[in-house]
């Protein structure tokens, strides 16, 4: 009996070893044709004749930074047509002296609004949803706290939602600005740049369309609303309503040539919950909205590939996690049976090579978008020394926040500290 067992679950490791690996493949190949049609020139910040510039919101949503003072500034510096644009503050915090502080800079600058609500209910979506009311452009730049826009960055994400008022928004690419400082921004970043320097490019060229990030973006408001506005409760609302937006046959458009700086968590463990809630909303997202998406006949081919490529990542790691386990019950299963095996990937699947080969495509692909993204040589040998450490942990929170997501247990909302929060923390 026990022979048997081994046997079939030989089999069934095989089976998810190929797959791995296959996925693996998809991954290398969509760098390839990253790296073979990559445009890197700037996003155009023109209006054709005759058109005008869209009124705008930035919403800055926050709790308990004051890193969104920072933000704020460099909103304020835009080279956009003031009376076409307005700036909201969205305050949840919990601590009066970080409320008082950000009530003291609204009033040294009046153009900026601060919309308060008494508790974080909802988390950022019942922020933004809350922050509508007080609304009156006709677009919502929505700026995460430690995002900090260029002067003309407004101009260039508005132009295209200018040219083309049928778009359902424009998202700009992001740019990690604290990469190098330890190896846990090195693997948040890697993460990031992989999603922007080489999944949301072929997607562009694939579909024509790209998804939301939940930053750097600029969200068509009516749209917005005609569509139920953002979850509440939703841990990754940018990709919900990027489900709900590609359903419903409109488009978004992606600016891999505009840039937006921001940070990624720099301690291992903030690094570990941040995956694992983005792990757990996208599953989440793709439970409750998938199914529409993938069964709408208006909606192309194409854009069903698109969405999958660039939610094949949480596939990749629960397929990385089945072969761990798998490999890990047929050798227990061959002890057992008084016949272990050690060689062949039925005989585990847990030896370097073997895991080194169903990463690789993950690796290489995040080393190639570092390069893309400005890391040097040096960089990515501690990228690949991050992967193989700090990543293989990270699995397994990715692997909780997608088991949590599909027994629909509930998730916590966490508050990660960055950097540019930390030093404004310490100034109050």
């Amino acid at each position: 009996m026990l022979e048997f067992i081994q046997s079939s679950l030989g089999t069934v490791l095989d089976a998810a070893i190929a797959a791995t690996c296959a996925l693996s493949g998809v991954y290398c190949a969509f760098t390839a044709a990253a790296l073979a049609f990559r445009r890197n020139r700037p996003a155009e910040a023109g209006l054709p004749a005759g058109a005008s510039w869209p009124k705008v919101t930035v919403q800055i949503p926050t709790y308990n930074e004051l890193a969104a003072l920072n933000c704020a500034r460099c909103c304020l510096a835009f080279d956009y047509p003031a009376d076409r644009l307005q700036i909201l503050i969205g305050d949840d915090s919990s601590r009066p002296e970080i409320s008082a502080a950000i009530d003291g800079f609204a009033r040294e600058n009046p153009r900026v609004q601060v919309c308060r609500r008494g508790r974080n209910a909802g988390y950022k979506p019942g922020n933004l949803n809350h922050m509508l009311a007080r609304t009156t452009g006709d677009y919502l730049l929505i700026l995460d706290s430690d995002f900090l826009p260029e002067r003309d960055f407004l101009r260039r994400l508005a132009a295209p939602a200018a040219r083309d008022p049928d778009l359902a928004g424009v998202q700009a690419s992001w740019r990690v600005a604290n990469a190098r400082q330890n190896y846990s921004t090195l693997m948040g970043a890697g993460i990031v740049n992989v999603i922007h320097a080489v999944i949301l490019p072929v997607m562009k060229r694939l579909a024509r369309t790209g998804m939301f990030c939940g930053s750097a973006e600029l969200v068509r408001k009516d749209l917005l609303a005609e569509l139920g506005g953002w979850t509440v409760g939703a841990l990754t609302e940018d990709v919900d309503y990027s489900l709900r937006v590609l359903a419903a046959g409109r488009r978004i458009e992606y600016l891999e040539g505009l840039a937006c700086s921001c940070e990624t968590p720099h301690t291992p463990g903030d690094l570990f919950r941040q995956q694992m809630r983005w792990a757990y909303g996208v599953m989440r997202a793709l439970m409750a909205h998938g199914p529409r998406l993938l069964f709408s006949r208006p909606v192309r081919k194409r854009t069903k590939t698109a969405v999958a490529c660039f939610c094949g990542g949480y596939l990749m790691v629960a397929l990385m996690l089945a072969t761990a386990g798998l490999g890990a019950l047929h050798v227990a299963v061959g002890w057992a049976a008084g016949a272990p095996t050690v060689g062949g990937p039925a005989g585990g699947g847990l030896g370097t090579l073997v895991n080194f080969a169903l990463t690789c495509g993950m690796l290489v692909s995040s080393v190639c978008a570092g390069f893309v993204s400005g890391l040097g040589a040096r960089s990515a040998q501690k990228l690949v020394a991050a992967s193989l450490s700090i990543g293989v942990v990270l699995l397994f929170f990715v692997g909780q926040g997608l088991v949590k997501a599909l027994l629909g247990l509930p998730m916590n909302w966490f508050m990660l500290k960055k950097n540019g929060n930390e030093q404004a923390l310490t100034a109050v």
